[in-house]
């Protein structure tokens, strides 16, 4: 890692690592941020968030061995992955920002390859591909792109509705911190507390590039069952984040995007709920037949009124379909 400043005295990079509980791979992850072959200076943020399992003896041992690119803030108390992520931002100086969660990985070239095509390109982001780790295999993510592309003006907004080639997820990004850095993520969200970010920054993001390079590796853990967001409750808050987000549609197009956006998510989250406890499926149906009227999410408007492409449409008769399934597991119960 290079270690001093460019000329003009600012880093090209910050790096904001979350830390809580992750002793078994965070010096893997902090291995992949430390032995990246880039050739400008950049920091790594550490903030650990109350961690009790060691992960914070990891951080300082990282810290007192690479002091002057690793700095430590250490919670004194668990605050969330929201707060730590905004106390990085507050620490930032960097060119650019970038996020990783600290069970993560990033390949050698990954800050290197999003670096300069965020130069080349004048870039406000940058989404590189990502490849998912499991204990198996390393397999490619399916919104990675095969052709690196430029998007600009209201298309960047429209590209994350479409959730085809960038989601909410906070991996493999770059941000100009000129342009983003002053946007914070929302506390007190239990769920998709990245698309409200997101939502906000690429609103005001002029563009972005979608490149065709592998530059995060995004460990998949096997921490309990689909119904757990559901028995917990917080997939309330995934259907917040969604409709706020189209709080910043301000196009035709961009608000044709969200309401696809909101067609996906009410499939998505009744063909799960075909598969969690009775107990908790009778009250996700209650939420989706709610979210359905208010939204207006209905056949005839979709077609004529919104007028979505065949893919709603398709994502729309799974939903009925899987209404229908629900109904009948409740009634079998």
């Amino acid at each position: 890692m290079t270690s001093s400043k460019d000329s003009g005295g600012q880093l090209m990079l910050s790096i904001i690592l979350p830390v809580f509980n992750v002793a078994p791979y965070l010096r893997e992850c902090l291995d992949s941020i430390i032995q990246q072959n880039f050739s400008h200076a950049y920091e790594a943020i550490l903030v650990d968030d109350c961690s009790t399992d060691g992960s914070v003896e990891i951080c300082r041992q990282y810290s007192q061995d690479y002091p002057q690119s690793l700095r430590l803030i250490e919670n004194n108390s668990n605050m969330g992955v929201s707060i730590a992520r905004n106390l990085g931002l507050e620490q930032a100086t960097g060119r650019y920002l970038m996020f990783v969660d600290a069970d993560d990985l990033l390949p050698p070239s990954a800050v290197s390859y999003l670096f300069s095509a965020a130069e080349e390109n004048n870039a406000d982001i940058v989404k590189g591909n990502l490849t998912l780790l499991d204990e198996i295999r390393e397999s490619p993510a399916r919104d990675n792109v095969k052709k690196t592309k430029v998007v600009s003006g209201g298309n960047v907004l429209t590209t994350l509705y479409e959730h085809k080639s960038v989601r909410g997820h906070i991996g493999g990004k770059l941000f100009r911190r000129e342009r983003l850095g002053k946007i914070r993520f929302p506390v007190g969200v239990r769920m998709a507390e990245d698309l409200l970010y997101f939502s906000e920054l690429f609103s005001k993001a002029e563009s972005m590039v979608l490149l065709n390079k592998n530059v995060y590796c995004y460990r998949k853990h096997q921490t309990g069952s689909t119904g757990r967001k559901y028995e917990k409750g917080s997939y309330v808050d995934w259907l917040y984040a969604v409709e706020y987000a189209g709080k910043f549609a301000a196009s035709n197009e961009e608000k044709r995007a969200h309401k696809d956006l909101l067609v996906r998510t009410m499939a998505q989250i009744a063909r799960e709920c075909r598969m969690i406890s009775s107990a908790s499926a009778a009250e996700v149906l209650d939420s989706i037949m709610q979210k359905c009227q208010q939204w207006d999410i209905r056949l005839f408007h979709l077609i004529f009124r919104d007028r979505l492409g065949l893919r709603a449409i398709s994502r729309y008769i799974k939903l009925q379909l899987a209404i229908k399934q629900i109904r009948r597991n409740l009634a079998d119960s």
